[in-house]
C-alpha cells in the first residue's frame, strides 16, 4: 500500500464511490436513514482502520456488506429489548481519522441524503 492510498484524499474518494450503495443497503435492513447513515459511516470508518488487511473492491465490498448486517441486526435486536433506545449509535467515528475539510465535506454530503 503507498502513502497516497492511505491518505485521507483516498478515503474521500472510497466513501464517494460506495456510500450510495451501502446506505441503500443499511436502510433496507433498517428502514430508519439516521440509523442508516450511521451504520453505513461507521462500517467504513472500520474498513478505512483495517484497510492494510483488505485488499480489492471485493473484499471491502463484502467487509461492508457483512459489519452493516452484523451491526443492523445486533440494533435490531437491541431495539426489540429497549424500543425508546433512539437510534443506531456507532462507535467508531470518522473524526478521529479525517481531516475536518474532508470530514465536512463527507457530512455534508450524508447530510443532503437524509
Amino acid at each position: 500500500m503507498t502513502d497516497q492510498e492511505g491518505s485521507p484524499e483516498a478515503f474521500r474518494a472510497l466513501f464517494f464511490q460506495y456510500y450510495p450503495t451501502f446506505f441503500s443497503f443499511a436502510h433496507s435492513l433498517v428502514d430508519d436513514k439516521v440509523s442508516a447513515r450511521q451504520l453505513t459511516m461507521e462500517a467504513m470508518s472500520i474498513l478505512w482502520l483495517k484497510k492494510a488487511d483488505l485488499i480489492g473492491d471485493i473484499n471491502n465490498r463484502a467487509f461492508l456488506y457483512s459489519t452493516i448486517r452484523n451491526n443492523a441486526l445486533n440494533y435490531l435486536k437491541h431495539l426489540q429489548r429497549a424500543p425508546d433506545a433512539g437510534g443506531y449509535v456507532g462507535e467508531i467515528r470518522m473524526d478521529s481519522f479525517l481531516p475536518k475539510g474532508i470530514l465536512r465535506e463527507i457530512e455534508d454530503y450524508v447530510a443532503k441524503e437524509i
